[in-house]
């Protein structure tokens, strides 16, 4: 029996590889290798986006939020997710069915991202994960606290009983699906093995790794770091066109998370965050589940890309959401949020509601709150006094603050990026070692 944390642990990665293998088609080579781990990672993120809805009746709505995580077939969520997530939540989740035995809806009763994740690493367990994905789940998690050099990696894994033939095919399947990334400046130098999660736990060491770096660029790669530090979900198209081989590196190593949100008109924009996003994050608690990157991304998205936005003062906005547990009647409910609510962060119902102002009763589309936590996180961000931004250019003539079709996550980012240039391979390389301390 897994202890909780383990279970954390194992969700926590599986989700992480699910986001990556999204982006291939099922049939790649050697990705039913990691079957287990992507499906566990399938049903963490839609139990990350029902999280909070309590009882959903609609299996339609159910149908929509599953695929809006990679769960394309209903019969894989009827038949292998609900009953598995049912098995592996011990009564955190429950199966409505009817007097047949026909799954109708489902009851949740999960308030954190952190019980999200048990139930995933759980039920991750209960598939009977193979040697390679344990040894997965084990490199993730050491690589993201330092790069290791290869031998020393390796090494580890067989003190706890793996063999090196299991280890060599895990390494290769994670590099080739850019869950870790194997650097080697010269044949005279091991490889080193590190992944994109390490600049989260230790981003107090960039500004080591860039003040060493003997390049003109340090000092673009240290602003383009703090500002994005200091400024959460700040509009990527806003930094140094002059930076740009900087902002890859950045963007293709972790140290800044970009996510994409593109509208349903086709108006795309990348909004940058910190691998410390969270102001009290731990080692599992950094937003894996994008939920409050996505809230902000859609804050900064309507503040400065639509020329009717309802979202004029994003505090208040937000306190006024937190405090009466939604807003309106407006008819832009109904239209403006589309995205938050397929990530299940609100949902929109038809209330009537009185005014004071007006002295009228009025009925329509009202936005309700889904999940308290993220819109907390959120806020704490936004009061922060350097979250402002004053953009020069014109919005763009697009209809609503949230007029969206979909996102890319900050993994998603990143295998789009490709490989790099040579020059900014050796700059990942130098990085990462700076990371563990080798002088050289």
């Amino acid at each position: 029996m897994l202890s909780n944390q383990d279970n954390v642990r194992a969700g926590y990665w599986s989700v992480a590889t699910q986001k990556h293998l999204k982006q291939f088609a099922a049939d790649s080579v050697g990705l039913g290798k990691l079957g287990n781990l992507n499906l566990a990672g399938k049903a963490g993120r839609f139990l990350g986006v029902i999280r909070g809805n309590s009882v959903i009746n609609n299996m339609n709505k159910l149908e929509q939020m599953a695929n809006n995580v990679g769960i394309t077939s209903m019969a894989e969520l009827v038949r292998i997710i609900l009953p598995e997530l049912e098995a592996a939540s011990d009564k955190q989740v429950e199966l409505i069915k009817d007097s047949t035995g026909q799954i109708t809806g489902i009851a949740e009763y999960v308030s954190t991202n952190s019980e999200v994740l048990a139930i995933s690493g759980q039920f991750l367990n209960n598939q009977n994960p193979s040697n390679v994905e344990r040894i997965a789940i084990e490199t993730m998690d050491e690589t993201k606290k330092i790069p290791y050099l290869q031998s020393e990696l390796y090494q580890m894994l067989a003190l706890k009983g793996y063999r090196e033939e299991e280890v060599a095919l895990a390494v290769a399947l994670q590099n080739q699906y850019r869950l870790l990334q194997t650097f080697s400046k010269s044949k005279s130098q091991e490889p080193i093995i590190s992944n994109e999660y390490v600049w989260g736990p230790n981003h107090k060491k960039i500004a080591m790794a860039v003040s060493d770096l003997q390049t003109q660029d340090k000092q673009s790669l240290k602003e383009i770091i703090e500002i994005i530090q200091k400024t959460q979900g700040y509009p990527l198209e806003m930094l140094s066109p002059l930076a740009g081989d900087m902002i890859l590196l950045a963007k293709k190593t972790g140290m800044i998370n970009p996510t994409t949100i593109v509208s349903s008109r086709g108006l795309q924009k990348d909004f940058g965050f910190s691998p410390n996003v969270l102001l009290d994050a731990d080692t599992y608690n950094d937003d894996i589940l994008d939920d409050v990157k996505l809230l902000l991304a859609s804050i900064r998205f309507g503040e400065n890309y639509t020329p009717y936005s309802t979202i004029s003062d994003p505090e208040r906005f937000l306190s006024k959401l937190m405090s009466y547990g939604d807003v309106g009647p407006h008819s832009a409910n109904a239209t403006d949020y589309t995205l938050l609510e397929k990530k299940g962060i609100v949902r929109v119902v038809t209330k009537t509601k009185y005014n004071d102002y007006t002295g009228y009763s009025r009925t329509g589309p009202c936005l309700e709150l889904v999940r308290k936590d993220v819109a907390e996180q959120a806020l704490k961000i936004i009061r922060n006094p350097d979250y402002a931004i004053n953009m020069d250019n014109d919005a763009t003539d697009i209809s609503s603050v949230m007029d969206t079709g979909y996102y890319f996550s900050p993994e998603e980012n990143r295998i789009r990026l490709g490989d790099s240039p040579e020059h900014i391979k050796e700059v990942e390389d130098h990085c990462c070692r700076v990371l563990r301390g080798e002088n050289y």
